[in-house]
């Protein structure tokens, strides 16, 4: 039997945190009717920590197919989780973190979103609301404001259905309109570091036809990050707990090719051209100068994203510029 909806899953070094995601989108899929959800788990970690891994997942749920887990040589973000949509069974799939706790009954509203929405054809990402462990519940967040960047602060979280501009996982989609927005593009084509893949994936429905909606339901909510010990020598700085290897988080920065960012750069290309890059310039500069030499690498992001530019021109509904002047998401 078909299941109703493949929850994908990339992963990068998350030990403990994977296993209580794990736990909690199981318990969460109790609410779908039996044996109907799927979990794929892409995970790409070093191998040491693979091999930890390997021995705490559920194996129970391996064994009757309710977990598959694939492993990736290759440690790239944007290709795990292709990797896991195409391997899922279910006409919908439902993206989220390697280090999260799911809300009650967010699972089931996505779904149920999706199914009262099943006949429009304009119908792109739901996404649930999405807040930090240390955080209280009222700082949860629905969508990003792009009035002065695409880059822009986190928006507004929404207690009734409405169109939003973009937002990062969770989200839900159905996996036919995956393959219509071709995805990451160039993003995984390229198997390009970390940076830029929500933004990537939220503005092209926009451009192509599609609206982003906001689905009221329970947020999920990311694990950690955990302090890490300082190595400085620095003796104003607090020295932090040592955190072990099982309990590392999120290191895709060692991963992908080109510099940590390069993908926010090559999406900005792809999405509005050399005008949206200059719009998003200053931000880039400002918040991953640590990472990429934006100037340094400008000519290349556009070597990268030429070709899936040329295609978003050849078919998107809306230019960027009309995007920005219209505000779709505010009808």
């Amino acid at each position: 039997m078909k299941p109703k909806v493949s929850i994908i899953i990339s992963n990068r070094n998350d030990v403990s945190m994977l296993i209580v995601t794990l736990r909690s989108v199981i318990e969460e899929l109790r609410a779908i009717e039996p044996d109907k959800g799927e979990i794929i788990v892409v995970d790409n970690s070093d191998i040491p920590i693979y091999e930890m891994i390997e021995k705490e997942l559920p194996h129970g749920y391996i064994e009757d197919g309710t977990l598959k887990f694939i492993r990736q040589d290759f440690p790239c973000l944007f290709t795990a989780r292709e990797k896991a949509i195409e391997q899922s069974n279910s006409d919908l799939i439902i993206c989220i973190d390697s280090h999260m706790i799911i809300g009650r009954n967010m699972i089931l509203d996505l779904v149920r979103f999706m199914i009262k929405r099943s006949k429009d054809k304009t119908l792109g990402f739901a996404h649930a609301p999405v807040n930090w462990l240390h955080q209280h519940p009222s700082q949860s967040r629905h969508d990003r404001d792009m009035s002065e960047c695409e880059l822009g602060n986190w928006g507004l979280a929404y207690d009734y259905e409405r169109t939003i501009t973009w937002k990062g996982m969770p989200w839900i989609c159905r996996k036919d309109f995956w393959h219509d927005i071709k995805g990451y593009g160039s993003l995984s084509r390229h198997k390009i570091s970390w940076g830029g893949g929500d933004m990537h994936i939220g503005i092209k429905p926009w451009l192509l036809g599609y609206k982003n909606w906001a689905v009221p339901c329970s947020p999920a909510i990311h694990i950690g990050p955990f302090p890490k010990t300082d190595t400085t020598e620095n003796p104003h700085t607090v020295k932090l707990v040592t955190v072990t290897a099982r309990d590392r988080y999120r290191l895709w920065s060692l991963s992908g090719n080109g510099p940590h960012a390069l993908g926010f750069l090559i999406s900005c290309y792809v999405l509005g051209g050399e005008p949206m890059m200059n719009r998003n310039k200053k931000t880039l500069k400002y918040r991953f100068s640590n990472f990429i030499n934006v100037d340094r690498e400008w000519n290349k992001a556009i070597s990268l994203g030429q070709a899936e530019r040329d295609w978003i021109l050849s078919v998107q509904k809306l230019t960027f510029e009309q995007l920005l002047k219209i505000k779709p998401w505010n009808d």
